[in-house]
């Protein structure tokens, strides 16, 4: 063992350790991004899901006015 080899031994642990905290930041980091991503995602659905509602109960009363006027107009003659 040279002189110096204990230092070299505790320079190497002490990159290992940055190297295994800095791999941890990053996961961190990188979760959160995703539960964001996902609770965006979630919004967008419920907003879409809103939105498809309102469309269909839209399409309801326009397919019942449609019809009712249809019929209204057939029931009454001219002449």
């Amino acid at each position: 063992m040279t002189a110096t080899g204990w230092i070299e031994k505790r320079l190497e642990g002490r990159r290992q350790a940055t190297r295994a905290r800095m791999i941890h930041q990053h996961r961190r980091v990188s979760a959160k991004k995703r539960a964001w991503s996902r609770d965006i995602a979630r919004v967008m659905l419920v907003g879409s899901m809103l939105m498809l509602g309102v469309l269909a109960v839209e399409i309801g009363r326009k397919a019942v006015t449609v019809l009712h006027n249809a019929s209204v107009t057939s029931s009454v003659s001219i002449g």
